[in-house]
C-alpha cells in the first residue's frame, strides 16, 4: 500500500492526528467473509460495545462493510470533523501489527475488496464534509473465504477498539459540544 510510517507508538500518534475532535465517525471498512479484511468491521463492533455507555452525539460509529462509499452521505449527515477509517492494510509488518497510513500515499491500484479505493474515499470525504481522515490499518495475515480473523489481527483489531475508546472517552468529554 504505497509508503507506510512505522507502525511505533500508533496510540500516542492518533491521538495526535486527532486533536480535539468535535465529531468523530469511526469507520470499520471490510468483507467478514474473507478472513482477516472484516478486521475494520470487526474493530467497529467492539468499539460500539466499549463505549455503549458513552452515549455522545458527538461520537458515530460506523460499520461500512465493503462499501464505505455507501455511508459518506451519514458522515456528512452527522457533520463528523474527524473520520477514522478503520481497515486492514498492507504496509509490509508482521501479521497484526496497527499503524497509521496516510490515504493519499496508498496507491489506487493496491489490492482491495472494497468498490472504492480508500485514497479516493478519504478524499471525497475531505472535499464533501471537510473533515479530516485517518487512516488505521491493520497488517492482515490471511484472506482466506470464510475463514475467521487469524488470532494476531483478532487481538489488534481489539486493541484499536480498546484504543479508540479510551480515545473517545477522553477527547469527546474534553471538547466543546
Amino acid at each position: 500500500m504505497g509508503e507506510m510510517r512505522k507502525p511505533e507508538a500508533w496510540k500516542s500518534r492518533l491521538a495526535r492526528e486527532l486533536g480535539r475532535p468535535k465529531r468523530l465517525a469511526v469507520m470499520g471498512v471490510g468483507n467478514v467473509a474473507k478472513g482477516d479484511d472484516g478486521a475494520g468491521v470487526f474493530c467497529a463492533a467492539a468499539l460500539a460495545r466499549l463505549t455503549a455507555g458513552l452515549a455522545s452525539p458527538r461520537l458515530k460509529i460506523i460499520p461500512a462493510g465493503e462499501a464505505p462509499e455507501n455511508f459518506t452521505g451519514d458522515v456528512r449527515k452527522f457533520g463528523a470533523t474527524h473520520v477514522v477509517i478503520v481497515d486492514v492494510a498492507a504496509g509490509g509488518f508482521p501479521g497484526g501489527t496497527v499503524f497509521l497510513a496516510d490515504p493519499r500515499r496508498i496507491r489506487d491500484d493496491d489490492a482491495s475488496t472494497h468498490r472504492l479505493p480508500l485514497p479516493l474515499l478519504a478524499a471525497y470525504l475531505e472535499q464533501t464534509v471537510g473533515c479530516r481522515v485517518i487512516l488505521l490499518g491493520i497488517e492482515p495475515k490471511s484472506f482466506e473465504p470464510g475463514a475467521p480473523l487469524s488470532a494476531e489481527v483478532s487481538r489488534a483489531a481489539e486493541s484499536a477498539a480498546a484504543a479508540l475508546a479510551a480515545l473517545s472517552r477522553r477527547l469527546l468529554r474534553s471538547s466543546s459540544a
